[in-house]
């Protein structure tokens, strides 16, 4: 999981390594983003963000190419001036992050479907994995459990992001809170996760978006009609934890409303030795099938810009 707010990947080259992405641009655009929405509020600031948004949308042809792509699998217009509708959704969601970051939680409306099962969930003592995407707003989901005292610890990758990191906890100090950090030591991070599960708590990993590293381990399924790599980790570590697994989405709709949801994706992963492979990848069809439900319900929620099926 990437832990920035305006970082989007231009090309298919970032796509093999998104993680190379430079932060000096999301810095100045957070510092920029967060004077805009203190001083004029976040009405008006959100207003503002058309203009990054026409910006990026006009420079940015990988961006521009990704968009229309995604827009027409999922049946909607391809237009310019859809594409750069859905570059500033991404941006208003990221405007809205910090606020969920500092706490200012009345200027939103919250919907929530299934919540008691997440409840229920912690007071078993059983921990599990909370597997999320792209989608919508991975903050709001972290902000409203912290609010319910639920305790999710989320992996990130900060490992291209030291000045986003400081910028962010001047902003929240306790952001690092429940954070499980995959760098420098991944072999650190899945003791920290470990820990959370025996502990009976949650620990929120994003789905999505695959790691193209030597170690990583990727799977395939049918995704808007088209086949797409996803990762196992995720289905390797909650084999290994013994734990169930659920899928969470926070989906915006405007103005200020943020619906959360939560599904069952597996009680308990099975992964039996001589046929792994092929239930990694049945795990991986049942999370895009419900991927896909949720992207068409909120199709201007969906936020990988860069060509997802390249790779298939």
């Amino acid at each position: 999981m990437r832990y920035t707010v305006a970082c989007v990947p231009t090309g298919r080259s970032l796509m093999a390594d998104w993680r190379k992405i430079p932060e000096a641009g999301t810095v100045l655009g957070i510092k920029f983003t967060v004077l805009c929405a203190r001083v004029l509020g976040r009405r008006i600031a959100g207003w503002m963000l058309y203009v990054p948004a026409f910006w990026y949308t006009l420079v940015r042809g990988s961006v521009r190419r990704a968009s229309r792509e995604y827009l027409g699998r999922v049946g909607q217009p391809t237009s310019l001036r859809h594409v750069i509708r859905h570059v500033h959704t991404f941006a208003k969601v990221a405007l809205d992050r910090l606020f969920f970051l500092t706490g200012r939680m009345d200027r939103f409306k919250f919907e929530h479907t299934n919540h008691d099962v997440l409840v229920d969930q912690v007071k078993t003592g059983r921990g599990a994995v909370l597997l999320g995407a792209h989608l919508g707003s991975f903050e709001v989901m972290r902000r409203r459990a912290k609010d319910f005292d639920v305790p999710i610890n989320v992996v990130v990758d900060f490992s291209n992001a030291e000045r986003i990191n400081a910028v962010l906890k001047k902003l929240a100090p306790d952001i690092e809170t429940r954070l499980i950090s995959l760098a420098p030591d991944p072999v650190v991070a899945m003791l920290g996760i470990k820990a959370a599960i025996d502990r009976g708590e949650l620990v929120a990993i994003l789905g999505d978006r695959v790691d193209h590293g030597p170690d990583a381990r990727i799977t395939h399924a049918d995704f808007l009609g088209s086949r797409a790599a996803f990762p196992a980790g995720p289905w390797l570590l909650a084999h290994a934890l013994h734990c169930p697994v659920f899928f969470v989405v926070g989906l915006f709709e405007a103005p200020n409303t943020y619906s959360l949801y939560l599904e069952l994706l597996a009680d308990e992963v099975k992964l039996e030795r001589n046929r792994r492979e092929e239930a990694i990848a049945a795990y991986a069809a049942v999370y895009a099938a419900m991927l896909e439900k949720y992207v068409r319900t909120a199709p201007m929620n969906w936020f990988n810009f860069y060509d997802f099926w390249s790779e298939s």
